[in-house]
């Protein structure tokens, strides 16, 4: 008798397991609760993070002819980046249907896209370090000028993205890892310009300069690192830098009737050197919860739908 006691309370055990909901196949959903929110194809995006000045590594020394303003020796400019800051508002959108090019390749193109607006804060200097030199080739003085200044701009952005993703996760079409590769548009326009007056006491050595002047085009492409951190939300770190660029410029900031117009070099100038944008940011984004109508609650109506949903 006490056998048969012993097996009923086992096979009521087995019983009561068998009623748990088991049907996804990750630990986590099946001894949680399932996610089953109807998501939109868009939402939000936000990204904060900061700025650089690239400069050339290696810079020329000019040599002056002694007959130049009386002015021996030579001289070169050192730019150099510091690290500023931006940040941009903005929403992201997933395509609701596949492109007829996308359908005969067979692979996804783009896997959804976004847009924003923000302000970017640019600092950087340049050093021109100015050396005089005797009839006899001995350097006799040497002169550092430092000159600092910061820039901000307002801009609106556009990208499309495709996103590689690591390894598949058993029971869901996508990883919670990916890349994310983008390439876009940028319209920049400056509102805040703080410069050091440039001078160094013999022409010769600012004769060269250039100042970009406020409205600025780019092409750009990001490269980031991303993470889903559950349904419809992201966090993606990453980089991006201008490919190409549109911007003209001037021999001096308050003028800007003559100057030179850059086509595809998407650096700019100021004072006497030529500086490449990076921006590097953590982005996060999450879709908007569809509202339903009053009594009809949401429902998944088959199983392409399903996966969509358990994969956004």
């Amino acid at each position: 008798m006490k056998w048969i006691h012993v097996v009923a309370i086992i096979s009521l055990s087995f019983g009561v397991q068998a009623q748990r909901d088991l049907t996804p196949n990750s630990k986590k959903s099946a001894f949680g609760k399932r996610d089953l929110r109807a998501l939109s194809n868009y939402g939000l995006q936000f990204q904060l993070g900061g700025t650089y000045l690239m400069s050339k590594l290696k810079n020329d020394v000019i040599d002056v002819t002694p007959t130049t303003g009386g002015f021996r020796g030579n001289f070169l400019h050192d730019p150099k980046g510091k690290l500023g800051a931006y940040a941009e508002i903005g929403m992201f959108h997933f395509p609701k249907k596949r492109s007829k090019l996308s359908l005969w390749l067979k692979t996804v193109l783009v896997s959804y896209y976004d847009w924003g607006i923000g302000f970017k804060y640019f600092r950087g200097m340049e050093i021109t370090e100015t050396n005089f030199i005797d009839i006899g080739g001995t350097v006799t003085d040497t002169y550092r000028d430092p000159f600092n200044f910061e820039l901000g701009y307002v801009y609106g952005r556009f990208s499309l993205h495709k996103n590689i993703n690591f390894k598949k996760n058993r029971g869901r079409d996508k990883s919670d890892f990916f890349l994310d590769n983008s390439l876009g548009i940028n319209v920049d326009y400056r509102v805040l310009t703080k410069s050091e007056a440039y001078g160094t006491g013999y022409a010769v050595t600012s004769e060269n300069q250039r100042y970009s002047n406020p409205l600025n085009v780019q092409l750009h492409y990001g490269l980031g690192f991303g993470f889903r951190l559950k349904r419809g939300a992201y966090l993606i770190p990453g980089v991006r830098v201008p490919l190409l660029g549109y911007q003209s410029t001037s021999p001096i900031i308050s003028k800007s009737l003559s100057g030179e117009t850059a086509f595809g070099d998407p650096q700019f100038r100021w004072y006497s050197s030529k500086y490449w944008p990076l921006l590097f940011h953590v982005k996060y984004m999450f879709a908007f919860e569809k509202k339903n109508k009053k009594g009809c609650p949401p429902a998944e109506v088959n199983d392409q739908d399903k996966n969509t949903q358990n994969n956004r």
